[in-house]
């Protein structure tokens, strides 16, 4: 395993963490879930690009072809692989279309014509054989079979004949291992999965501690810092942690910071020095979470625990939030199940198939092959009113619209054991996170009695309890229906991140 040095004091250690472990000082050391390391992940998602034409023509449209949008993550995804097996299977697809057009044509000219009825029975015959056709060669043919568990090579991705298409590719790559996200919407966690539980709450910074000493300034980087060393000394699998910005699109326009070029895409990553600067000064749209990922299931299960810190002169704001990606569709899975060749009950039901099919298929395919001529044409004019706009008015939303990852996956767990797993990561790191908040601040002689002491007190200290949580005498609780009963939150915080631990080293 690869080391990093700390240039502060000299200590080696394994990059798991953003922060030395022994001076607390900053590593620079990417940590949050890499995209690209699960190999079965990717091919799924190639994949489903060739078994779903949604899914394809929104990657195709919404991320490779848009020059100005920014990319959101992709955990343990490689996201230009993915993005070149879409291209090619809209070629595909676009070449399917136009034979059964040609064919539509000719069906409309033998009826119009009075011709036979044989014609007209040749033609659709041979639409029917168009369509079973591209269907057997898109299952068992070479691009989607060189899929397969014991098969699959990424650097073997189909390559694009149009340059233009692969200097965009090229700059989606960019984005590999960035730590900023442009979002465009209403959650700037795009890319991380769907909002399961969120908390916040204020402490006072002024109050005195319990033994009567006087509040010590600190710098909000010293907190990140801290909390941060206490979540990387968590020995669960697949745990990753990251600082990340994130930025709403409608704000870039005029931020040089964030978007170099107006006519380009916004920033894939910022300098360590931004990060810490927008820490102590949040701005309205742009913000700073410590990222805690855990990568599970072979990438098929990703949670996420986003964690801010906010002070004042007189106050601290912490705000938590948990994220989801549940696993793929099954219908994305059905390569690990598909024969190199066909058995003959499943030409039969392909014959079926695609009988019932060729009607719809062949009334599309004039449509769906004038579409694609003018596709070209249609993505020139609209980049041209985006230019414009972003020249005339400079207003435009750079953030990105679609998340690769999120898009393919389902909206619920498929195992129990899932919704365990994510539900104990979650709880570990909330509760250490917790511990970690009241260390320091009774490190720095801040009165931490607002969090423990009574439900009257929290409220109007601002917390906000989400998901149908309770709150008890003087202990706080977060997430769904969860309850927490009067008692010490640093000896809470610890039983339980003892007991969570102790369950998943007897899992493992």
């Amino acid at each position: 395993m690869s080391t990093v040095t700390c240039a502060a004091c000299g200590r080696t250690a394994a990059p798991s963490g953003l922060y030395c472990g022994g001076c607390g000082a900053a590593l620079g050391v990417p940590a949050g879930p890499r995209e690209g390391e699960d190999r079965d992940l990717t091919r799924y998602l190639c994949a489903a690009a060739y078994l779903n034409r949604e899914f394809a023509a929104s990657l195709v449209e919404d991320v490779a072809s848009e020059p100005h949008l920014g990319v959101a993550p992709a955990p343990a995804c490689d996201v230009p692989v993915v993005l070149r097996h879409a291209y090619y299977a809209v070629i595909r697809r676009h070449q399917r279309d136009v034979l059964l057009a040609v064919e539509a044509v000719l069906l409309l000219v033998f009826l119009f014509a009075g011709a036979p009825a044989g014609l007209e029975l040749v033609v659709l015959l041979g639409s029917w054989v168009t369509v079973f056709g591209f269907e057997m060669s898109t299952r068992y043919g070479r691009h989607l079979q060189s899929l397969r568990p014991q098969r699959f090579r990424p650097e073997r991705a189909p390559v694009i004949p149009n340059p233009a298409v692969e200097e965009r590719i090229a700059g989606v790559a960019r984005y590999t291992g960035g730590n900023t996200t442009v979002y465009s919407g209403y959650s700037p966690f795009m890319g991380h999965g769907e909002q399961s539980d969120s908390w916040s709450f204020s402490l006072d910074l002024k109050r005195t501690g319990e033994f009567g000493e006087q509040p010590t300034t600190f710098d909000v980087q010293e907190l990140y810092a801290h909390v941060a060393r206490r979540l990387a000394e968590l020995s669960l699998p697949g745990l990753q942690l990251e600082e990340r910005l994130f930025v709403d699109g409608d704000a870039v326009a005029d931020d040089p910071r964030f978007l170099p070029d107006p006519f380009g895409r916004p920033v894939a990553s910022v300098s360590r020095e931004l990060v810490d600067r927008l820490k102590r000064e949040p701005e309205d749209r742009a913000r700073v979470y410590l990222a805690v990922h855990a990568t599970g299931w072979r990438g098929d299960l990703v949670t996420s625990y986003f964690i801010r810190f906010a002070r004042s002169d007189s106050s601290l704001l912490v705000e938590g939030v948990h994220t989801v990606l549940c696993p793929l569709r099954e219908q994305y899975r059905v390569i690990d199940t598909l024969m190199p060749t066909p058995t003959f009950r499943e030409c039969v039901e392909h014959l079926v198939e695609s009988l019932a099919a060729t009607p719809l298929a062949l009334a599309a395919a004039p449509f769906r092959a004038t579409a694609w001529f003018l596709s070209e044409f249609l993505l020139r004019r609209r980049l041209r009113r985006q230019d414009r706009r972003i020249r005339l008015l400079r207003v435009f939303d750079y953030g990105a619209r679609v998340g690769i990852r999120q898009q393919a996956s389902d909206a619920q767990y498929h195992r129990y054991f899932q919704k365990y797993d994510s539900g104990v990561v979650l709880k570990v790191c909330e509760r250490r996170s917790l511990d970690a908040l009241v260390e320091f601040a009774q490190e720095h002689g801040v009165d931490v009695g607002d969090l423990v002491r009574n439900q009257r007190t929290i409220v109007n200290n601002g917390i906000i309890a989400t998901g149908g949580a309770s709150v008890q005498g003087n202990s706080v609780a977060s997430g769904e229906s969860s309850r927490a009963t009067s008692g010490s939150i640093r000896e809470a915080v610890k039983d339980t991140v003892k007991e969570a631990a102790i369950g998943v080293r007897d899992k493992i």
